[in-house]
């Protein structure tokens, strides 16, 4: 199966809401990893199947905190929690601290959430990275992916730092064996615009190796279904509609050959 890590450049451009939209959207089993370093949102954001609130004890700490004994893919599913929906999250950390306190755990467990795809049941993860550079304390989250998507808001100031970062990851994601994840670009705007095609045209001229995996609007009613709000038929929300094409199409660059071009 696959390990897929959305990520963002700067700023907040709709990262976790795309991340919940393609766990909830995804064509096979699949489980979401709050994995930002800054700290989580999903525990906050989003209700418990019960309609409760999520343990904010289960998820990411215990992982990292037990990951120099090892970790195993069945460990990340013990932490996972059902979501309204029914999403299966593994909820993330509090805050940076946490984060910089894990230290190499953050490497066992990207060789863990990988190892989902060879167990009994083959699940993908897709990760939320949230904000990430060349010097990410996750970065391995990244190299180890399948395909990696950095999400983007199409206003000048969003594409240029997101330009500037997939230079510098180009680099940084490389692996011993001279591959690359499937990289590539989400790319967040008003459809009744062209700054949405003209942002994603900018970003894949930074190399062969980017790809345009897609569109998806601005939509605060669709958003809001993963804030726990009573949506009437959400699948038909511009989101919903709208990120069916963008996670169909990650999916099958998720389950694809990695790269071999320059970056």
């Amino acid at each position: 199966m696959a390990l897929v890590s959305l990520l963002s450049a700067k700023g907040s451009p709709g990262v976790t809401t795309t991340a919940l939209l393609s766990a909830a959207l995804w064509p096979h089993p699949a489980v979401l990893l709050d994995a930002d370093p800054a700290g989580g949102d999903v525990v906050a954001r989003v209700p418990a199947a019960d309609g409760g609130v999520l343990d904010p004890d289960r998820g990411l700490l215990p992982l990292l905190t037990s990951a120099r004994r090892g970790l195993s893919g069945a460990q990340v599913l013990e932490q996972a929690q059902v979501v309204a929906g029914g999403t299966r999250v593994v909820c993330g950390l509090a805050g940076p601290e946490q984060s910089l306190a894990a230290g190499p755990g953050w490497s066992a467990l990207a060789t863990a959430a990988a190892g989902l795809g060879h167990g009994d049941v083959p699940t993908d993860v897709l990760v939320d990275a949230g904000r990430v550079g060349a010097e990410a304390v996750h970065l391995d989250l990244l190299r180890a992916a399948d395909a990696v998507v950095l999400v983007t808001r199409a206003d000048t100031a969003s594409v240029l730092h997101a330009r500037e970062r997939l230079r510098v990851l180009g680099g940084a994601l490389r692996r011993g064996d001279g591959l690359l994840p499937r990289t590539g670009v989400v790319v967040v705007g008003d459809p009744r615009r062209r700054d949405a095609d003209e942002a994603a045209a900018v970003l894949t001229a930074v190399g062969g190796w980017v790809e345009d995996f897609g569109r998806l609007p601005l939509d605060t009613a669709g958003a809001g279904v993963f804030d726990g709000a009573r949506t009437s038929r959400p699948e038909r929300t511009a989101l919903v509609r709208a990120g069916r094409a963008v996670v169909a199409t990650l999916a099958a660059a998720a389950h694809g050959e990695l790269q071999r071009g320059a970056a």
